[in-house]
Formats: structure tokens, sequence, C-alpha cells
């Protein structure tokens, strides 16, 4: 009976101190919610992204050759051990009608599989599936798409039904191309009969064994390195017999195309004799005048136009015997899903949210447990009294310390549940569906991760039971006589303002109050700074991440970069015709000014370094070259490149360790290897780059740099039309627009302003909660003090000033020092945000200090508002008797 009535009391304890128990609930809810809810938003992403794959068996490499694919290059890779193996074709398509880039597959048979969105999937080879995204009036069911290609039986199709791609994840990237703009706006699938050709120009690979392994994983990346590593050396010996055999085929073709030469040789010399003998034949003049004598020779004159027309196919079957005896082997090309659009972009997006997991709620996570375990703390403080009385009476510690723990115990269970169930259920709901609109994804699975989960549960009971239990533990060793009478305040001493007698004379009654107060109680000085400066740096860093992730691409493209368009020229093509392209150049009237350089991929090697690839830019034009590139190291001003060394980015000497005067490693792209002196190190945000002088790469590289790519600065003109003439120049291979650049990077930053945007509002709302919560401890321990001043005649509103003064000082020095504090976590955001190929730079914007200024004040004044209303109710009475 006696128990019952104690836990009856427990309860009632609850529902008179309700406001306290309900903050405490909501610090934990946040706190766990955010720790839980970002913690699973970027598994939950991987997750999507991982049954989407197993649904749709999307394939683990794509292959692709220069000379084409055949059986035997399937069996090659039929040798690795699980590897399930497709051939296919694949070739871009100009729709003149629906003025279209459109890439061209066959339809796979497990690989790839398609999700049909509107009709059906192709039964005949005279239908045909088109991309979702390039259905229109025009282009509709039962349409009729004419495509004009050497591969295929046929040239119309019937659009039988729209699709989805599990190649092109992202709803608007496409990738690109080398015919139209260069820029694919859609893709289509033919079933393999509707093709003709014998060789198949695209392979699909899928490893059974990497089926179960997570697709983002760095092991799943190791271990498809290890296949690719494998299947490299197969197809380089590959390469040789199939230029053997290509050569072959052609040298067939050669030789009945010479066998047919021949025949029509003979017919004509023996159709030319008749014709010599027949004019012969016409001894006198009269009669070679005649009509039959005028036919022979008109049939003379056209034997003599077959003649030369035979002349000129010799010719171009010389032409043919040289070329194919000169023929390159050919080259194949590995491409695992990174080069998949948009793939690469979503795996960043997860990277990037679980590296903000790893801070951004963490520290959210402590304020919320530095402010609940001052709250139990003074809650228990506060029942010093009935636990001494409760001694008295009889009853044992255990028994005293159950209400108390059962109090805590309620607060930190129901807070825990509801966080981690609207944290691990909604809050990334929230995201996704922010995100639906970009990918192709339906489903979004959601699963509770324990790890976070348990840390989450263990910090909240370590926050209210372990400082409800700190707390017992030490007023429970006291005696009943001491806990029955209240602690004497602390004694009041001078501070150090009074020691300045010009500064402190000035003050007023009120002000010197207020500075005493502040440092009398320093720990609650401390402890109140502290709770804003935390908040206020957490909507810091929110604002800061959202100026910092966007920065790259206008540091990228402004600072450093000044061109506009990039032209990238088939070498071979190009010493053919060396004036194509820079001839369509200098006509356009959208370009400004062009520069030609050699640009080549290449790869940094170094012991116990990962590889990195990098976009190498050589010039023989030093100084016309920083005109489109600002090579400019950290904190200095621009360089010069020079003929002693190489310029490399920043994030790719930070990697590898290298200062100006080092030397790095790199290997080309016909595998030989380079030593490099570094000269000078510049800033760069997106990938790698290096940059050296013709001169230099010639003394390292021992071999010339002939241009093969345009540096392009344009006009406010559309590039359309610029792009498009382009592509009609045989030397062309691609157009690679900065805005297109720019456009792709703000859309992957942008997907990340949602949990940014989560983020501020949830730093905002712990902001009210913890400054009400600090509040209300700070009035419930001073309830003496401000009932005293209440009965010497103090109004409402001096009353609540009383408060109020401090409060704002407090909320001042907090905001300063939480400036400070965001500062720190947005830069520890981004070191763990950044990558191999990104480099997100500390930006805050001064609006940003503004606005997470104002919102500490707006809550603090919403909050004092609040205050002002408890004040005036206070029971003077109660709280001046309270300790008789």
């Amino acid at each position: 009976m006696k128990n019952n009535v104690y836990l009856k009391s427990s309860f009632r304890d609850i529902k008179a101190s309700l406001g306290r128990f309900i903050s405490i609930i909501l610090i934990i809810l946040m706190g766990v919610l955010l720790f839980v809810g970002i913690k699973s938003i970027g598994p939950d992403l991987e997750a999507t992204g991982n049954q989407f794959i197993q649904q749709k068996q999307l394939s683990d490499l794509q292959i692709i050759s220069t000379g084409g694919l055949t059986q035997k290059d399937r069996a090659l890779v039929k040798q690795l051990k699980h590897a399930h193996v497709e051939l296919g074709y694949s070739f871009p398509y100009l729709d003149k009608a629906n003025q279209k880039d459109i890439q061209v597959y066959s339809l796979g048979q497990k690989q790839n599989r398609l999700t049909p969105t509107k009709g059906r999937l192709p039964k005949k080879s005279s239908e045909i599936v088109v991309d979702q995204k390039l259905a229109s009036k025009k282009l509709k069911l039962g349409s009729t798409l004419k495509i004009n290609n050497q591969q295929l039986k046929r040239q119309s199709y019937q659009v039988v039904g729209f699709v989805q791609s599990p190649l092109y994840i992202d709803n608007d990237e496409r990738g690109v191309t080398t015919i139209g703009d260069g820029q694919i706006d859609g893709f289509a699938y033919l079933p393999k009969s509707a093709f003709k050709t014998q060789a198949y120009s695209l392979m699909s690979v899928r490893f059974s064994d990497l089926d179960k392994m997570n697709a983002f994983s760095t092991a799943y990346q190791t271990k498809l390195n290890k296949k690719m590593d494998q299947l490299r050396p197969l197809f380089a010996n590959r390469a040789q017999s199939r230029k053997v055999e290509l050569q072959a085929m052609a040298n067939s073709n050669i030789a009945k195309n010479e066998q047919k030469l021949q025949n029509q040789q003979t017919r004509l010399t023996a159709a030319n004799t008749q014709l010599k003998q027949q004019l012969a034949a016409l001894t006198s003049a009269n009669q070679r005048q005649s009509t039959a004598g005028q036919q022979l020779q008109a049939q003379q004159a056209t034997l003599a136009g077959q003649q030369k027309q035979l002349t000129a196919a010799k010719q171009k079957l010389t032409a043919a015997k040289t070329k194919n005896t000169n023929l390159a082997k050919p080259t194949y090309l590995l491409n695992d899903r990174q080069t998949n659009p948009g793939f690469a972009e979503f795996q960043s997006l997860a990277d990037r949210i679980d590296a903000i997991a790893n801070i951004f709620p963490v520290f959210f996570f402590f304020i919320a447990i530095l402010i609940t375990f001052t709250s139990m703390t003074r809650m228990v403080e506060e029942k010093r009294k009935e636990i001494g009385t409760l001694k008295a009476l009889g009853y044992r510690n255990s028994e005293i310390a159950v209400k108390y723990i059962l109090y805590a115990f309620l607060a930190a269970f129901t807070g825990v549940v509801l966080g981690v169930l609207i944290g691990a259920k909604l809050l990334p709901v929230v995201v996704f569906t922010i995100l639906k609109a970009r990918y192709i994804f339906t489903d979004y699975p959601l699963h509770f991760y324990f790890t976070p989960i348990i840390l989450a549960t263990i910090a909240a009971l370590i926050a209210t039971l372990g400082s409800s239990l700190g707390t017992l533990l030490r007023d429970l060793r006291e005696k009943p006589a001491e806990l029955l009478v209240a602690k004497a305040p602390k004694v009041g001493k001078r501070i150090l303002l009074e020691r300045i007698t010009p500064l402190w004379s000035r003050f007023s009654f009120n002000q010197k109050i207020t500075y005493r107060n502040l440092f009398r109680y320093k720990s609650r000085m401390i402890l109140t700074i502290l709770g804003i400066a935390g908040c206020t740096g957490l909507m810091l860093a929110g604002f800061g991440l959202k100026d910092s992730i966007s920065a790259p691409v206008e540091k990228q493209f402004s600072e450093i970069m000044h061109y506009d368009l990039v032209v990238t020229l088939n070498a071979k093509t190009n010493a053919a015709h060396p004036n194509a392209a820079q001839t369509v150049l200098k006509k356009s009237n959208a370009v400004k000014h062009t520069l030609p350089v050699f640009s080549k991929q290449v790869t940094f090697k170094k012991a116990s370094t990962t590889d990195q690839n990098a976009s190498l830019f050589v010039t023989s034009n030093a100084k016309k070259f920083a005109q489109y590139v600002t090579l400019k190291p950290a904190g200095k001003a621009p360089v010069d490149l020079t003929n002693q060394g190489a310029v490399i980015s920043q994030h790719l000497a930070e990697l590898y360790h290298i200062n100006p005067g080092d030397h790095l490693t790199m290997q080309l792209a016909n595998g030989k290897f380079v030593r490099l002196r570094v000269s000078q190190i510049g800033a760069n945000y997106i990938g790698h780059n290096v940059y050296m002088t013709a001169k230099y790469y010639k003394q390292v590289a021992a071999t010339s740099s002939p241009a093969n790519t345009y540096l392009v600065k344009t006009n406010d003109h559309s590039l359309e039309q610029l792009t498009k003439n382009l592509h009609k120049v045989q030397s062309v291979i691609r157009t690679t627009s900065v805005k297109s650049q720019i456009a792709q990077q703000n859309k992957t930053t942008a997907s990340l302003n949602s949990v940014v945007l989560i983020f501020i509002v949830l730093s905002g709302t712990l902001v009210f909660v913890v400054l009400y919560n600090l509040t209300n401890i700070n009035i419930s321990e001073r309830m003496r003090e401000l009932s005293t001043i209440k009965v010497l005649g103090f109004f409402d509103n001096e009353v609540t000033m009383y408060i109020v003064r401090e409060n704002i000082i407090l909320t001042l020095f907090g905001t300063l020092f939480g400036f400070g504090v965001g500062n720190a976590l947005t830069w520890a955001i981004l070191k763990l945000a950044s990558s191999d190929t990104i480099v997100f730079p500390l930006i805050i914007h001064g609006s940003s200090y503004v606005i997470a200024g104002l919102m500490t004040f707006v809550f603090s004044a919403i909050v004092l508002i609040a205050t002002h209303f408890n004040l005036k109710h206070i029971d003077m009475l109660a709280a001046l008797k309270a300790n008789d």
C-alpha cells in the first residue's frame, strides 16, 4: 500500500511539472530523431540503389570495342568465375524529324531490365520502345519512329511503349554523344532481331559473386577492380588477334571486290575491242558519220567513262588495302557503373549525407544531452526536502530512488521511442520525397539501423538515469536532518568589474545586480552560453553547408576556368583535316576567342596511395593560356607556366603529400610512366588537373603534343547551332559545354539542400527548447530571490527585466561564441564531405551569420515573453516560506 501511494505521487509529480517533463522528452526526441534519422538516410539511399540493382539486374561492367565484339570476346570474359555475359548492339542516332539525339540499344535478355511506364515491351522486330523523357504529341504510342542506320534491317518502327532504363537512373541526365549537339536527349530499345550486323557493339557483364555486396561500398569496388585487372591483359592480348580477324575480313572483301573489278575490266576490254573492230569495218567517212557509226562512237565514249570509274574504284581499293595494312589494334574499354549517367552523382549524394551524419547530428545530440542532464540534475536537487522526509520516515535508499528512476526512464523511453520512429521512418521519407522527382526509383526501403539506435539510447539513458542516479547517490549519503535544511545560497563576491571603479560607478543599480548575478552563478552562466552557442553553431553550420556545397561550381568556373566550351578532336582525323574544326569556330558569331591545346586523361601513382585520374593540359602559349585558366596557389598571386615543371591541382598535391619542387609519377594513356617535377600547386575544386608547357612535356614524355582540343570563349549566344555544326566535322569527337557541367553540379548540390534545410529547422527548434528549459531552470533556482524583490515593490515588468537583462547578455555571448562553433562544425563536415574529386571550400556568407543570430534572438524573445507571464503568477508566499 505504501509503495502504491509512493508510485502515485510519482505520476502526480509528472503532472505537476508537465512542462519540464515534456521539454525533456522533446529534447531527447529531437536529439535521437536527428541522430538516428540522418544516420539512416545514407544507408537507406544505398539500400534503395542496391534493391534497384538487384531487381533490374544492372550489369557490373559494360565493355565496348572500336573493333566490335564477337563470341571470342565473350569467351574471354567467361573465363572469370561467376561471370554472366550478354552481347548486344548500341549506336547513336540523330532523329532529324524530332530534332533529338537518341542512343539506340538492343533489348537484353536478363540484364538491364526495362520498366515500362506506358505501353509494353517490343514483341516483333518492327516494334520499338522509347525513353519516357521523349514522349510528345509527335512521338506517342502507335506513332512511327524512323531510324536510318546500316546496322538495322529496316527504317521504320512502331512505338509500342515508353520505358525507364536502369542505365539512366537520373530522370534528366542522359550523357554525351558524338552527334548532334553532343548531348543525348533519350534512348530507344529494339529487339535483337532488328539488327543485321554480325559484330556486336556492347557487352554487358554481371558477376553473381558480387550480387549480395553493397554496390556502393569500398569492398565491392575493390573486388570489381580486381576482376577488371584480370580482364585488361586478356583484352590487351585479344586486340592483336581481333586486328588480324578484321584484316582477314577486310582482305576477303577486298579480294571479292578485286575479282569484281577484274571481271568488269575484262568485260570492258572485250567490249572496247569489239567496238574498235566495228568502227574499223566502217571504211568510209560517210559510213562513220551514219547513225550506226554515231551510235558506235557514243558506246565507245560510254565505255571510256566506265573505264574512268573503274580506275577510281581501283584507286579506292588500293587505299583500302593500305588502310587495312596500317589498321590499328582495336581498343577495349571497360566501363563500370560509375560511368552510367547519374550513378556517380547518386553515390556521391549518399556519401555526402553520411559525412554530414558523422558530425552534425552527433553535436546536435551532445547539446540535447547536456541540457537534459542539467534538467534532470536540477529536478532531483529540488526534491532534497522530500528525499530527507522519506529517509526520516524509514524508506530505503532503493525505494526512494525508484520514483526518480521511473521519472527519468519514462522521459528517456518516450523520447527515444518517438525519436527512433520519426527519425528512421519519417525523416528519410521527407528527403526521399524531395529526391523522387530526380531519380527513377519508385521504392525507398526504410530500415532500422541498430548501431545509431543503441548509441542514442545509451546516451539518452546516461543523460536522464545517469544524471538522476548521480545526484541521488550524492544526496542519499547525507543525513535526513541535512537534507531537510535548504542549501545555503552562494555567497556574493566582488567581481572583476567592481575593481574598475570608473566603469562600475557608471552602472545603474539594476545593471550592477545583473553582472553580480551572472558571475555569482558561474556554472549556470557557462551552461547557458554553451547551450546557446551550440544551437547557434548548429544553425550557422546548416547555413554554412548550404553556402559551401554550392561554392565549388562557382569558384571552379568563375575563378579558375574562363572558357565556355571544350571541343575535343580525334588526333588522327584532325591531322588529315587540320583546319576543319577551326574553320567552323571562326565562322560562328557565337565564338569570341579560341585556344588550341593538347589534352589527355592521365593517372597519377604513388605507393600506399590510391591512383588518381587527372586531366592533362599542354600549351605552347603559356601567356595566352593564362587568359583561359588561372593558376593560383592558395593565398598567393597567380603564377605562369614555365619550362621547369608542371602545375598540379591543390587536392592532388594534398593526397600525395607533394610540395613545390617535389616529383610525382604520371602514367600516360599508352601505359608509359613519366616523372614530373612539380613547380607550383594551383587551386582546384572539381576533379584533378595538371598543366605544363609543350617544351616541358616533350622533355619528360619524349614525344610531341599536337593540339587535339580547343578551349573556346563565347559571346552571349546560343551554342546549339555551333555544336551541331562542329559535330558535322569528322575530326570532332565531342563538345562539352561549361554551362551543362555547372547545371549538373548544381543539381547534385541542390539535392543536399533539402537535408541542410532539415538541419536548420531542427536546430532552430532546439534553440527554442533549450532556451525555454534553461530559463525555467534559472527561474526555479531563484524563486525566493524573485519573490523577495516582488515583495520589495518591484513591478512585474521590472521583475521580468531582472531576468531579461541576464538572458540578453548570455544570448549575445552565446551567439558570438556560436559563430566560432558554427565555423568549426562546417569546416569539419566539409573536410569529411570532400572526396578525391571534389573539394568544398569553407564559405559562410554574411547573411548566414545575420539570419542565425536573428533566429537565436527571436527564439530568446519568444521564451522571455512566455517567462514574463510565468513571473506574473509567482506564488510569493509559498516561495518565501518553502524553507521553513
